[in-house]
């Protein structure tokens, strides 16, 4: 008989995981490819709150409410404030609905029919929602905020009919979890993407150039 042992990681852990990576990245000078429109006040004011805001929270009525869940609402309203044009902010929002739309049916059908699960329900609809946002917006600020909109609509579809000790949860460590794998893995594939394209460009010109030279 063969034992296949399987390793489950505590919900959390993943989170904290990423935040510490990005940390590396940024410090070994990655962050412009990243998040080149945030300043690093930003991002060290950012890292802090979450660190902060992920053990906090309160119940209102039966609903607890992580106040990482509040802090990822201000950052969407934000980006959203400083997003050019109405209509470009209607955009955002049509995306940020489809996302929370699909997160919410990613999870029910995983939850229904486990056989389609990759290796964590959770990770494959975070991963398939980082896939779907890179194709529908590459700029970074954007795309993190669709990818939060989605994910703060989908988690209070979720809490709505999921109860933890007779409590909804917003913002948990499920939802930490999701959230960081998704915008990680959206702006690391958008950021291969792009150089894989800048360098196929740059291997065309240089073909057409050298075949125009030796027609010459």
């Amino acid at each position: 008989m063969i034992c296949r042992v399987v390793m489950i990681m505590n919900s959390g852990y993943l989170s904290l995981i990423l935040l510490c990576i990005t940390m590396i990245l940024f410090a070994s000078g990655w962050k412009e490819f990243y998040v080149r429109k945030v300043s690093h006040k930003g991002i060290l004011v950012f890292f802090t709150a979450w660190l902060v805001f992920s053990h906090l929270g309160f119940s209102i009525h039966h609903v607890h409410i992580q106040l990482v869940y509040l802090w990822i609402l201000c950052i969407c309203i934000g980006i959203l404030y400083v997003t050019q044009g109405f209509v470009h902010k209607l955009h955002l929002l049509s995306i940020g609905l489809l996302l929370g739309s699909l997160h919410f049916l990613l999870q029910q059908l995983l939850e229904m029919d486990p056989i389609l699960i990759v290796r964590n329900s959770e990770w494959d609809t975070a991963l398939l929602l980082a896939v779907i946002a890179t194709v529908l917006q590459r700029n970074e600020l954007e795309q993190i905020a669709g990818l939060s909109i989605g994910y703060l609509l989908g988690d209070m579809y979720q809490a709505g009919i999921h109860q933890a000790n007779g409590t909804h949860q917003l913002g948990g460590a499920h939802f930490q979890d999701q959230w960081w794998l998704s915008i990680f893995a959206a702006r690391t594939l958008t950021i291969v993407l792009q150089s894989a394209y800048n360098g196929c460009r740059f291997m065309i010109r240089s073909w057409l150039d050298r075949k125009g030279g030796w027609r010459k």
